[in-house]
């Protein structure tokens, strides 16, 4: 089960085995407490067990078929459960978990899960399981419109443009970066409403969203502007490979953009093939109308000479430079 799913489930009932797995912290954080809220069991007597501590699998097994002593409920959390993509027999955690004591709950959490294993297949009808999968930008919109409801506040199409361009440029997001920064302006705006204002002096930046500033100067083709941005992020040699990922993406979305566009795709639709936010997506559709094909092409091959011959160090900043200086001048 997705999120929205999986916490609507855990209002009506309660499972005695609960598998939360996936790369998002947040919705694997914020379901596991809310399965603590529902059992409503003194955090103090759940046990837990870290199999990344490389725990013998059969006391976390022992511990799971433990009736409670002194406590109405026996509940284990299994944080790191690698063994469900692992290979391995689980014989006994199987006939533990399909003949579970209504007294008794475990909550395991993994990074990933084989849906193949007889665990999990055994886990899917004895309780519940949530895909704890990364937001993708283009995803974004509904989580923003439910934050939004939650503290109270709205945000009109002005700010909702500019919180997208900024945060929404990122292929994966981080939602507990989001959640802070919206509860932090949340409390420093009085107002009900978030302008573009509060969230430029709030909003703290990832470092990852600035340095696409040259890219946006290459896009507006001003000359000056995009060398002088890359000279300053340059400074540091160790930024070389970061600052040519971020040339090569923004040429290889450029390319895409006119290959859907072709294809009859455009303005905010184009959101799903280029995995971006729609907004992002339809700024790169409409600055993809302005580069030339042959010029894309012909770049997106330098660049990759370039990160060559400067992991080697037989080229400077120079080059860089050289293409910054074609993509404006296009």
């Amino acid at each position: 089960m997705k999120f929205k799913e999986f916490m609507s489930e855990l209002d009506k009932d309660l499972k005695n085995v609960y598998l939360l797995t996936g790369e998002e912290n947040f919705y694997i954080d914020k379901a596991r407490e809310k399965i603590f809220e529902r059992l409503k069991v003194d955090r103090n007597e759940i046990v837990t067990f870290d199999c990344a501590e490389k725990i013998p699998l059969s006391e976390v097994v022992s511990a799971i078929d433990s009736a409670p002593l002194f406590n109405p409920k026996n509940v284990v959390l299994v944080k790191n459960a690698n063994f469900f993509s692992a290979e391995g027999k689980s014989e006994r955690l199987e006939s533990v978990l399909q003949f579970m004591l209504p007294t008794n709950f475990v909550i395991f959490i993994a990074k990933s899960a084989d849906k193949r294993r007889r665990l999990y297949k055994i886990i899917s009808k004895v309780g519940a399981i949530l895909e704890a999968d990364p937001l993708r930008s283009w995803q974004l919109d509904e989580w923003l419109n439910e934050k939004l409801q939650s503290i109270k506040k709205i945000m009109y199409s002005d700010a909702r443009k500019y919180f997208m361009e900024r945060v929404g440029i990122l292929p994966e997001i981080s939602l507990w970066y989001l959640e802070n920064e919206l509860d932090k302006i949340s409390l420093a705006v009085r107002d009900k409403e978030i302008k573009v204002e509060h969230l430029r002096r709030l909003l703290t930046e990832l470092p990852e969203v600035s340095n696409f500033a040259l890219t946006d100067a290459i896009d507006a083709k001003k000359t000056k502007t995009a060398v002088q941005i890359l000279r300053t992020q340059l400074r540091d040699r160790n930024k070389f490979p970061l600052v040519t990922t971020i040339l090569v993406r923004h040429v290889r979305q450029l390319l895409r953009a006119k290959f859907f566009i072709k294809k009859g795709v455009k303005g905010r639709a184009l959101g799903e093939p280029l995995e971006l936010n729609p907004f992002i997506a339809q700024k790169v559709g409409e600055k993809s109308a302005t580069y030339p094909t042959e010029l894309l092409e012909k770049i997106f091959l330098e660049l990759a000479d370039a990160d060559f011959k400067l992991k080697v160090g037989r080229a400077g900043i120079e080059i860089l430079e050289k293409i910054v200086i074609k993509l404006c001048l296009r």
